[in-house]
C-alpha cells in the first residue's frame, strides 16, 4: 500500500477513534448525570435526553464509517456468501461502488438540508441547541463513509487491505 493510502487510513482511524470515544464518553456522562439527578435528587434537566440521543447517534454514525473500513457494515449477502469466491469479488466490488454513489448523494443532500436548517435558524425543543448542529452528522458521517468506500474500492482493485467477509471461505454445499 502506498504511503499516501496508509497516512489516509491512519488519519481516518485516529479521527474515528477520537470522535467515537469522545462522543460515547460525553453521552455516558450526560446519561449518568440524568439518572443520578432523577433517582437520587428527584430533579433533572429537560435537555439531557435530546443531548444523549444526539451524542449517541453521532458516535454510531462515525462508528459506521469504521465498519465500512473493516468490511463489517450491514449488508444482505446471504446469497452472495454461497457463491464461489471468483464471483463474490465482482459482486462485492459492484456493491461498494453503488454504496459509494449513495454516500455521495447523502453528502450532497445532507449538506443542502443542514444549510437550509442553518439559514432558518431552527432551535431544537428537546436539547435547546441549533438543529443544524444535530443534522450536520449526515454530511460529516457520509463524507467519512465516502472516504472509506473509496479506500475499500482501492484496496479491492489493488488486492490489498482487509478482505470481504467470506472471501477466503469455501461455500457450504446444499444438502438435497
Amino acid at each position: 500500500m502506498t504511503a499516501r493510502a496508509w497516512s489516509l487510513d491512519k488519519v481516518m482511524n485516529a479521527f474515528e477513534a477520537v470522535m467515537i470515544g469522545a462522543l460515547a464518553l460525553a453521552a455516558f456522562v450526560v446519561g449518568a448525570m440524568q439518572v443520578i439527578l432523577r433517582y437520587v435528587f428527584n430533579t433533572g434537566f429537560p435537555w439531557t435526553e435530546g443531548i444523549f440521543i444526539t451524542l449517541t447517534v453521532w458516535a454510531l454514525m462515525i462508528g459506521g464509517s469504521r465498519a465500512v473500513r473493516d468490511r463489517m457494515h450491514i449488508r444482505v449477502d446471504v446469497f452472495v456468501m454461497r457463491l464461489p469466491s471468483g464471483i463474490r469479488r465482482p459482486i462485492h466490488f459492484f456493491a461498494n461502488v453503488v454504496s459509494l454513489g449513495l454516500c455521495l448523494f447523502f453528502v450532497y443532500c445532507g449538506f443542502l438540508y443542514t444549510h437550509f436548517v442553518w439559514q432558518i435558524d431552527v432551535m431544537s425543543t428537546d436539547s435547546y441547541i441549533p438543529e443544524w448542529i444535530i443534522y450536520s452528522i449526515i454530511p460529516v458521517a457520509m463524507t467519512a463513509f465516502t472516504i472509506r468506500y473509496l479506500q475499500v474500492i482501492w484496496w479491492s482493485l489493488s488486492g490489498r487491505g482487509p478482505k470481504e467477509a467470506g472471501d477466503d471461505e469455501v461455500p457450504t454445499s446444499h444438502v438435497s
